[in-house]
């Protein structure tokens, strides 16, 4: 019984990036995780309509966005894979800019775990369209789909649309910026939490209402990103199988510091180390009851704390 629960327990992120620490304009982590995607050194004017980010993730837990306590002993790495696709530009438009994303992120853990055990966890592939527009504002419509490499869950698909605004351009700060947005988040095929009775579960939705607060000092960037998922009443599931609740179910922020490798050669593409750690505040019954299914010491714990860190590289 046990394994039958655990078969629909998993979901990623960075979200997007890694939720809200993700950082693209097309994706937000892990899936998520999410905030944008760029890096800390900006690249100069290109006239290249290709780009690339590798990130390279290694952390103490592996949490997704809404909350989902997936492996909490052992090191977790999670590498990030991105390109940017330059579709159109034109900055003294109202459209300004038109970006396709096309990459993968996985998720790989030294404790096996899942019906076909292993150390390879997740893969998800990632698709999406980034609209800059009005000078201030963006819009991304996001595609990602969460597989279970060791047969724990069947493959879910989703679908994000985040709304951001730009305050950096919009006050020419160039040491502060708040970088709000909103979100909303559906599952479109199976289940991306767990379902403890199928015949009753289905498809639902949440918001997500978020900010980076970020202060750029050049030679360090201070990052903190905030958010709180608002779910429908069908998105998480009790253990009899009704609806886990509506409302706000998951409160995230944390920070984040990243430095520039500026050694590095730019013909290498731009290279920096970051280092953060995130704090989840969890507010539904039926987020609870799947982390019990899923910690390793069955604790309902409300408040978690994650580390992590890595490199990002930038091509």
């Amino acid at each position: 019984m046990k394994t039958s629960l655990i078969h629909r327990c998993k979901v990623s992120l960075a979200s997007l990036a890694l939720g809200a620490c993700v950082l693209l304009p097309a994706v937000t982590s892990q899936a998520g995780e999410s905030a944008k995607l760029s890096p800390i050194v900006e690249p100069p004017p290109s006239s290249s309509w290709v780009h690339a980010l590798l990130k390279l993730d290694f952390s103490d837990h592996y949490i997704t966005p809404r909350g989902l306590n997936v492996e909490n002993q052992g090191l977790v790495f999670q590498p990030l894979f991105l390109v940017f696709w330059n579709l159109y530009s034109n900055p003294d438009g109202f459209l300004n800019d038109v970006t396709l994303t096309t990459g993968v992120w996985s998720s790989f853990h030294s404790r096996e775990s899942g019906p076909d055990e292993g150390n390879w966890n997740e893969f998800d592939p990632i698709a999406g369209l980034g609209f800059k527009f009005a000078k201030y504002w963006s819009f991304d419509v996001n595609y990602t789909a969460f597989e279970s490499m060791v047969s724990a869950y069947p493959t879910s698909q989703h679908l994000e649309l985040k709304l951001g605004f730009n305050d950096a351009a919009f006050t020419g700060s160039q040491v502060f910026s708040i970088n709000p947005y909103v979100a909303f988040w559906k599952e479109l095929k199976n289940k991306s939490t767990v379902a403890f009775n199928p015949a009753t579960s289905s498809e639902s939705y949440y918001f997500t209402i978020g900010m980076t607060p970020t202060i750029d000092l050049k030679k360090v960037k201070f990052e903190f990103p905030t958010f709180i998922n608002i779910v429908d009443n069908d998105f998480y599931q009790q253990f009899d199988g009704t609806g886990g609740g509506s409302g706000v179910a998951v409160i995230r922020t944390g920070v984040q510091a990243t430095v520039p490798l500026s050694f590095v050669p730019k013909s290498m593409g731009f290279w920096s180390l970051y280092a953060g750690v995130k704090y989840y505040h969890l507010d539904n019954p039926g987020l609870l009851d799947g982390n019990q299914v899923l910690g390793a010491d069955g604790a309902r714990k409300r408040d978690l704390v994650q580390f992590h860190g890595g490199i990002s590289i930038f091509f």
